[in-house]
């Protein structure tokens, strides 16, 4: 018995093949029929044997009489294979294999024929899938018309190129394949070894993606947005880098065009907003301007008694201590002012400042203060503090229109483990919007009338909370009333030695007479003034106009000088470059600094050196000198 014959054999064929085996004699006729699958079997042997064959041809086959061709084909040649739809017995159709022999007997005659059917239905639908598949494939990778895809070999040469990547970087498959990838790459990245660099990381790191530029066939830079993919065989050998490059250029190109529309647009902003601040600030400095102009031309009048005179002077200091607080809320706006925090009891400042509070909001607003008890020291530059409070209670009155009653409350808070002192300050005014309130801290929004303020106040004091290491809060009811909250961290305490200068000593505001200064300032008004004043103060003065004249004077003057008072902004040598070379020649001589605005100092350079900020009075002055002088003498 032959393998096929066993039952075993036929079953297992039958599970992985799908065919059958058949005889025909010389006239065609089917004179054995041995079915091997499930699907042949379904020819009865006693319907398929006595007939011929050509039953199970396609009609249009039997019409063309395929079936006796392929008989005379296998008589003449000895074998003969084809394939093609075949009717099955249920009257359906599949792809057949056939392959036909030629039979003959002992002596070389021929007697018949022997075949096999097979049913190739299966592998030729999974074929077809396939290359359906890899068609699809491929439509898909040349059709992606603006990526470049590609596979490059191990060391980086190009074995596959799609259409996107001729398209892109003007190369055909033709002119890339067999090219090291490095074409893309100008001769600075090639020369910086940026194309190694991307195999070695993706090596490393599996992968590697990039923006940058990326040189066509022409020698046109292009934007690209680069990505390569390591490779590996089936085991898991390093097979080489698929590489995608998209060109990005226009997409660069319209970023960079939003970008400079974004930034046009900022500017624009900013001019709108410079004009709305030039506009307030314009009002108010010519008011100023106005009365000091106005009482300067009346105290040239020789009949002018002295009762006007000393009104007429009270105004114009009044009014240069108004523009001088216009000009540092400017600077605090715009964070450049350099603080001087000192230890601070918030309650002593609010109680020395009632008389100031009640003159300057004038009778109709009552002022009512509930001081805090214990209240803890803040860390903070007085100055600004009175300036925030002065600036919240003018903004009170003028929400109550002149009539109600202004609360400052302090007490200290405890703020998710955060120690701080709260001061607030409340009114019975109109009350903020719902709709604006989240934009009074905006420079230069206000809710006065045009040219009723600059908008700076409450976006001063925003800034000065900040700067101080606090924060700046607002609650408001329409018709109720507004309270602005001023949080600032708790000051530690320190040892008594630490708080000389603040206290004690450091209060003296008498200077000795005959102390000699050296007046370095490059402004002649201002130096007039300041020599004035200092001699007023009893002092013996000497004056140089810029750094290197006040060295020639250190080093030639034949009396030492007891201190140095220099301007900080001078053409050459600046006054914090000329107080570092003193300190180097002359350590224990003690320097004091005034400026109007430093750009170094509001950076925070020579804050080892006193700075007293201009415009200054002659209280101030001579109270900066005497505390310079202490700290220098309890140093030395």
């Amino acid at each position: 018995m032959s393998l096929i014959d066993d039952p075993q054999v036929a079953a297992l064929l039958g599970e992985v093949s799908d065919f059958g085996v058949f005889a025909i004699d010389l006239d065609g006729i089917c004179t054995a029929w041995q079915p091997i699958s499930s699907n042949y079997k379904l020819a009865p042997v006693e319907e398929v044997v006595g007939y011929p064959l050509d039953r199970f041809y396609a009609p249009e086959d039997r019409k063309a009489g395929k079936y006796w061709e392929n008989l005379r084909t296998a008589r003449e040649t000895g074998r003969m294979d084809t394939e093609g739809l075949r009717r099955r017995w249920d009257g359906s159709y599949s792809w057949t294999r056939i392959s036909i022999l030629r039979k003959d007997d002992e002596a070389g005659k021929h007697i018949g024929y022997i075949g096999v059917s097979y049913d190739a239905t299966r592998q030729r639908d999974a074929a077809r899938a396939l290359h359906a598949s890899e068609e699809a494939l491929r439509i898909l990778v040349d059709g992606l018309r603006d990526h470049a895809l590609y596979m490059l070999s191990n060391s980086g040469r190009i074995t596959n190129w799609n259409a996107g990547a001729e398209r892109i970087t003007g190369y055909s498959a033709d002119e890339a394949i067999g090219q090291h990838f490095s074409i893309f790459f100008d001769e600075e990245d090639r020369g910086r070894g940026i194309p190694e660099h991307i195999l070695e990381q993706a090596r490393v790191a599996g992968n590697y993606r990039e923006k940058g530029w990326l040189i066509k066939k022409s020698g046109e830079r292009f934007r690209a947005k680069l990505f390569a993919q390591l490779l590996y065989d089936e085991d898991g050998e390093i097979l080489g880098f698929g590489g995608i490059t998209r060109d990005i250029t226009e997409q660069y190109d319209t970023e960079r065009s939003l970008a400079a529309a974004q930034e046009a647009l900022a500017q624009s902003e900013k001019l709108r907003s410079l004009g709305e601040l030039t506009g307030g600030i314009a009002h108010d400095f010519n008011n100023l301007l106005t009365v000091v102009r106005g009482s300067a031309e009346l105290l040239k009048s020789a009949k002018l008694s002295d009762e006007k005179k000393a009104r007429h002077l009270d105004a114009i200091v009044e009014t240069a201590d108004r523009a001088a607080e216009l000009t540092g809320q400017l600077l605090s706006f715009a964070r450049q002012q350099p603080l001087q925090p000192k230890r601070v009891d918030i309650n002593d400042v609010i109680v020395g400042m009632k008389g100031l509070l009640n003159r300057t909001l004038g009778g109709g607003v009552s002022i009512l203060l509930t001081p805090g008890d214990s209240l803890w020291d803040v860390q903070v530059d007085p100055t600004q503090l009175e300036n925030l409070i002065l600036n919240a209670a003018i903004n009170a009155r003028d929400a109550m229109e002149g009539s109600g009653t202004l609360t400052l409350t302090t007490q200290n808070v405890n703020r998710e483990g955060s120690e701080e002192v709260c001061l607030s300050i409340s009114d019975t005014g109109c009350g903020i919007a719902p709709d604006i309130i989240d934009r009074v801290f905006e420079p230069f929004f206000t809710t006065k009338d045009p040219g009723k303020g600059t908008g700076l106040g409450l976006s001063q004091a925003y800034g000065f909370a900040a700067q101080s290491g606090g924060r700046l809060d607002i609650k408001s009811e329409v018709g109720r009333g507004s309270t602005l909250s001023l949080y600032l961290p708790r000051a530690w305490p320190v040892s008594s030695d630490a708080s000389l200068g603040a206290s004690g000593q450091g209060d003296e505001r008498d200077l000795p007479r005959g102390t000699r200064v050296l007046l370095v300032e490059d402004s002649r008004t201002v130096a007039v003034f300041a020599q004035s004043l200092l001699e007023d103060m009893g002092c013996d003065v000497v004056h140089a106009s810029n750094a290197e004249e006040a060295l020639v004077a250190i080093e030639d003057e034949p009396q030492e000088f007891d201190i140095i008072f220099s301007d900080i902004v001078m053409p050459g040598i600046s006054g914090l470059d000329l107080a570092e070379k003193v300190r180097r020649q002359k350590p224990t001589l003690p320097i004091l600094l005034a400026t109007g605005y430093s750009e170094a100092a509001a950076r925070g350079e020579g804050s080892e050196f006193p700075i007293l900020p201009k415009p200054y009075r002659r209280e101030i002055l001579s109270a900066k000198l005497c505390e310079t002088l202490n700290a220098f003498s309890e140093a030395a």
